[in-house]
């Protein structure tokens, strides 16, 4: 019923595994990313009603085994269906695809949005993974490699720059898949998504190196995650590494946590996902009118001060100065459209796109 469920190709991969052609629009809000808190408060909070009644329109969330935050404490029910990238990789899985290690290092630098910057030395973290992983395969938001002043730091470096595109390229999470899974190594200078996801596929990974700023977070917000998950933050803060002894015991640790915390217990069967998320055999238009009419003016009240977000909500956004006019800059950013095609048969993982290929040509 909102843009975010069809953020990252994520209702594309539900769609392939629940074996229908295309995306349909989802029957209530499916979280887009992992977060260290609660997605009620991340992802939901401009819509405080949704969920209210679980029979009409469902909060869906990845999982109810994260160490962030417990569904008990909200006051509005959540179902848990895991994380969309867990269904590709079933998807994957039964085409014979396996990981490799042919990629290298990959690196992804944590990133800010277009409401909150994220600042810092980006020159001196692209040496330092230089230093450490030697040139490796760089992975930059969208938004950061239109910036010349982080891509020219990463690229002087000697780093190999690509994306895995914007946020409503249904492809998104192929690419994100085909880093993940030929990595040799992925570190991140913050725990995020990616490093979930690749510790998920059996992939090492990493949090080091220099965490940057994120809008107006302090060293507390790094201190907290580097506290609670300390199977990511165990290894060396300057370059990521540990003693061989019990690197094996490690990263298994590390990927039954990120399986945990991407929901794997709670994956579904296709006709099961279909019904969770209101793909029933004839189309609804109630969840098609929500997302073209009712849910732009639901955003645009609560953003506009009209109404008022939780106070978990408020702070969630704590990190950032979520003025008014910030979204007016970029108003056409909620605008809904019409829904992603669907992918290729069989899912297969895609090359990411490289800077050349991404950048406007001068």
């Amino acid at each position: 019923m909102d843009i975010q469920n069809h953020y990252y190709g994520h209702s594309a991969v539900l769609a392939a595994y629940a074996g229908l052609p295309r995306p349909r629009h989802i029957a209530g809000l499916l979280q887009h990313g992992w977060t260290a808190i609660s997605p009620v408060a991340a992802h939901f909070a401009d819509f405080p009603t949704v969920g209210a009644d679980p029979r009409q329109r469902r909060l869906l969330v990845w999982s109810h085994g994260c160490r962030g935050w417990s569904p008990a404490d909200e006051d509005r029910a959540t179902t848990p269906i895991g994380a969309p990238v867990l269904y590709l990789e079933r998807l994957l899985h039964r085409q014979g695809w396996s990981r490799s290690d042919r990629l290298g290092p990959v690196f992804v630098p944590f990133h800010g949005t277009r409401l909150v910057r994220v600042t810092g030395a980006h020159a001196d973290l692209a040496r330092q993974v230089a230093k450490v992983d030697g040139p490796s395969t760089v992975c930059l938001h969208h938004e950061d490699m239109t910036d010349p002043e982080i891509t020219s730091a990463w690229a002087d470096a000697g780093h190999t720059l690509v994306t895995a595109g914007r946020r409503d390229d249904p492809h998104f999470l192929l690419r994100i898949m085909h880093l993940v899974g030929n990595a040799s190594r992925v570190s991140s200078n913050r725990l995020s998504t990616a490093v979930l996801y690749a510790a998920a596929v059996g992939t090492p990974a990493a949090v080091w190196g220099d965490p940057l700023t994120f809008g107006n977070q302090g060293a507390d917000a790094v201190t907290q995650l580097r506290e609670r998950w300390p199977e990511f933050h165990s290894a060396d803060a300057e370059d990521g590494t540990r003693p061989d002894e019990g690197a094996a015991e490690a990263d298994a640790a590390a990927t039954a946590l990120a399986r945990r915390e991407l929901g794997a217990d709670h994956l579904l069967e296709p006709a099961e996902l279909r019904e969770v998320l209101g793909w029933g055999r004839t189309p609804s238009i109630g969840p098609g009118l929500q997302y073209y009419a009712a849910s732009p003016l639901a955003k645009a009240a609560m953003v506009l001060g009209l109404t008022k977000r939780s106070e978990a909500a408020t702070e969630a956004m704590s990190a950032g100065s979520f003025s008014p006019w910030l979204w007016l800059r970029n108003p056409l950013a909620a605008v809904p459209r019409p829904l992603p095609k669907g992918l290729p048969t069989p899912v297969t993982t895609e090359e990411p796109l490289r800077a050349r290929e991404w950048l406007p040509r001068p």
